[in-house]
């Protein structure tokens, strides 16, 4: 219904703040009421802190630095490493010794964040885990079992007998002690668990205009993996352009694997999904109240529809804004705080372990059943890679990709219904060349719902790829949460309908199942 009187609070009443006034006077304004657990536990990883400690020895990320020929970094190359992220000076930087193709991914932008005002109200994130620990040991388990299960479609996890010797050994562990062939490699986010792995967003067609954008993507050929030769890793962990090509499908293909959505997350720009997602959300942007929560002003306003804010633009842009903060507050992590290995330099440890060293690694690993058919299959325990020039050159905790996802599609759980069903939802038929309606037999997906593996999918496709752990993926979308959160604070108390009392809060779900009231 209309409302019928406003609040009494007027516009002109209400001071125009210093945008850093602004983020001081939000501090502490999201309350929480906690409605159900994730479906996949999250063990603790350590205790959250601001305190920096930084990755060393053979624990530190150091891709493009040179190596030896035994893979390690010298204790010269590590101090300067370490000199030039203390000082932040270019000129320290320039002087490392990064000699090939390859170099580090902007590292000087980790010094951005802590001057932004929005920092303050981030959280920061745990330790990354300790490089004897189990828990990594567990998470380079499930990564070993991912990069075998790459070309099995996702949704084929049921009756294919591979998955279920990774579930066999998977769900011995602590990490994913609770796991089946239906949830496996799923983070456990609301509604995730159900129906098919991959999200309607990245299934649907877009709209674009005055066209329909068709999901379907140009995919590589199966079984093509990398970096599985000491020579071909040490290449490349060098810095070297990759010798390896990636060939592909002359046809597209809609998702149906771990590999295809690891190509997917290859190529895509940093918020392509999101993009997409509020473009299928909004469908007909002149008719834009069908999609909108009982929360936005707009959707029972007697005379006015939502544009600039709360509205179509409103959410197109904030795609954009939220994913440069995010980027920032990620990048910040990687570099100043944690500076953790790739799974492919914690995989060169795995090789040598297996071949008679002692690296210092959890035995877990070495011993796994996934290590061993790795072995048997490639002939070496280093983790196949997807991509010719495997990891990016810069950090892995926490993965940009899932920071950008969870501040992005935290926003749109905000700005749109997350209880309302998906119109016209699809699925690829089994070839993947073409698309079909849903199985009636998959339960009918919702937006919170398809939001949330549409994070995971972004999340864990890199993963899938082999260049991410699952703490990079699960703690990154809890930043990149933080993040979209403390920005919605800020715009509430910045526009009009806020300060006038008529935009009452966002609401969404977060990915820990919680209700958030911003």
């Amino acid at each position: 219904m209309p409302r019928t009187s406003p609040p009494t609070t007027d516009v002109e009443s209400v001071d125009q703040p210093a945008r850093r006034d602004l983020f001081k006077r939000a501090a502490g304004a999201v309350a929480v009421a906690a409605v159900g657990n994730s479906a996949i536990a999250q063990p603790a990883m350590g205790a959250v802190t601001n305190e920096v400690k930084r990755a060393t020895g053979a624990a530190t990320f150091g891709k493009t630095l040179k190596r030896g020929i035994n893979g390690q970094l010298s204790a010269e190359t590590l101090q300067s490493f370490e000199d030039a992220t203390v000082s932040g000076k270019f000129a320290d930087w320039e002087r490392l010794p990064v000699n090939n193709e390859l170099r580090l991914v902007n590292p000087l932008a980790a010094y951005m964040w802590d001057k932004d005002p929005l920092a303050a109200d981030v959280i920061k994130l745990p330790a990354f885990p300790a490089l004897d620990s189990e828990r990594l040991a567990e998470e380079a388990m499930e990564l070993y079992w991912m990069a075998l299960l790459r070309d099995v479609p996702l949704w084929d996890y049921e009756r294919s007998s591979l998955a279920r010797d990774a579930v066999a050994e998977l769900s011995k562990t602590k990490l994913n002690a609770k796991v089946t062939q239906q949830t496996l490699f799923r983070l456990g986010t609301p509604g995730e668990s159900e129906g098919h792995w991959i999200s309607q967003f990245l299934w649907m067609p877009v709209p674009f205009g005055a066209q329909n954008l068709w999901q379907a993507y140009r995919v590589p050929f199966k079984g093509t993996d990398f970096m599985t030769s000491w020579d071909e890793y040490l290449k490349v962990a060098n810095g070297e352009w990759p010798p390896g090509i990636l060939n592909h499908f002359a046809n597209l293909y809609y998702l149906r694997s771990g590999r295809d959505v690891g190509e997917y997350v290859h190529w895509d720009f940093c918020n392509q999904a999101s993009i997409n997602a509020a473009a299928i959300l909004l469908g007909n942007p002149h008719r834009p109240r069908e999609g909108w929560p009982e929360t936005n002003p707009y959707k029972t306003s007697r005379t006015m529809n939502g544009f600039v804010n709360l509205g179509p633009g409103y959410a197109q842009n904030a795609m954009g804004v939220v994913c440069d903060l995010a980027f920032k507050a990620c990048w910040n992590e990687k570099w100043l705080r944690h500076r953790a290995l790739r799974p492919e330099e914690y995989g060169a440890l795995v090789d040598r372990t297996v071949r008679g060293e002692s690296l210092g690694i959890h035995p877990l690993i070495v011993q796994s059943e996934a290590v061993k058919r790795v072995r048997a299959k490639f002939g070496s325990a280093l983790l196949p890679q997807s991509y010719p020039e495997g990891c990016p050159p810069h950090p892995a905790y926490p993965s940009g990709h899932a920071v950008v996802a969870g501040a992005c599609v935290t926003v749109l759980k905000a700005l749109f219904d997350e209880a309302r069903k998906i119109r016209f939802p699809m699925q690829p038929t089994f070839d993947g060349k073409d698309w079909e309606s849903i199985s009636p037999h998959v339960p009918a997906p919702t937006v919170g719902a398809e939001l949330n593996k549409l994070a995971t999918a972004i999340a864990m496709g890199r993963n899938f790829a082999g260049i991410h752990w699952r703490s990079d993926a699960w703690q990154g979308l809890l930043l990149g949460e933080s993040v979209a959160t403390a920005w919605l604070k800020t715009e509430k108390m910045k526009c009009v309908e806020g300060q006038q009392g008529w935009l009452k809060n966002y609401v969404f779900t977060s990915f820990s199942g919680q209700k958030v009231l911003v």
